[in-house]
């Protein structure tokens, strides 16, 4: 019987998540536990699936489906800088910070798909390419010599790109959680003063105290609507845009059918312009 390891190289490493599961690897150890079939790697396909039955003795079944080769591209006239696909992305393949423009790293795309939902204003298309295997970029399985079948060299590069993705993630979250512990260490510690303050009586100090809390409280009772306001205000200009952008491209590039409903859209899109013009 062929363990975890065997199972997971044979997988194209995309952690695509179009299996049900959530990566590459709980699915390989869903099939070594016989509960899960062997024909749902969408990324892998056919090829794939002959693969699973082979080591694993089963009968050949026809692919659930299967995911044609995409990259990932972004509009970069519309993102508008929410970082939510680069949080998405399993193996590190998108560049950007908040509120700066964000772009694919294209060799280093597997086409998973996973950053398209997460983005508020559709910006991010998948694009169909020729390439039978993806990851483009092969050199972390070039420098130990993995495979001279390039299906297994974009695996291992894949593979290793999303565990140094989960590393990454890994030292932060301790960061993180070690910058809190230090904080609330620091907060417990007793000031040199808090002897003499607790018998010192001041009237001044404790109404000017009493005056800061109230003023904080109001504060963090109009702020955060303020904010939240205008995220949704930028979110909606962004939405506007983005769908401005599609019309345009349906009106130039689409098929009659699509160009006039863009040429509806547009209509409506400027009559609704002039009229907050006029308000």
């Amino acid at each position: 019987m062929p363990n975890v390891q065997q199972i997971n190289q044979l997988l194209p490493q995309t952690q695509c998540r179009e299996c049900g599961f959530s990566g590459c690897l709980p699915y390989a150890e869903a099939l070594v536990k016989g509960e899960a079939e062997l024909n749902l790697c969408a990324a892998g396909g056919e090829v794939v699936m002959l693969d699973l039955a082979n080591v694993l003795q089963r009968t050949p079944k026809q692919p659930e489906k299967i995911q044609p080769k995409t990259l990932a591209w972004i509009d970069e006239t519309v993102c508008i800088g929410c970082t939510a696909c680069i949080r998405a992305c399993p193996v590190d393949a998108i560049m950007g910070a908040s509120k700066l423009m964000h772009t694919v790293l294209s060799d280093e795309c597997t086409g998973c798909g996973l950053c398209v939902a997460p983005c508020p204003v559709d910006c991010i298309y998948l694009i169909d390419v020729a390439d039978e295997f993806l990851p483009r970029n092969h050199y972390l399985a070039d420098q130990i010599r993995v495979s001279n079948e390039p299906r297994f060299q974009a695996a291992y590069h894949a593979q290793s790109r999303y565990e140094q993705h989960n590393a990454r993630k890994q030292r932060e979250n301790e960061a993180r959680q070690a910058k809190l512990a230090a904080r609330e260490a620091a907060n417990k510690q007793p000031t040199p003063n808090s002897e003499t303050s607790k018998t010192a009586f001041n009237p001044a100090h404790l109404i000017a105290q009493a005056m800061a809390k109230a003023q904080a409280q109001q504060n963090q009772r109009v702020v955060p609507n303020n904010r939240a306001d205008f995220q949704q205000i930028q979110i909606q200009k962004a939405q506007e845009k983005a769908a401005y952008s599609r019309a345009m491209m349906k009106m130039q590039y689409g098929n009659e059918d699509e160009k006039a409903v863009a040429l509806a859209w547009l209509r409506e899109y400027k009559l609704a312009q002039e009229e907050k013009l006029n308000q």
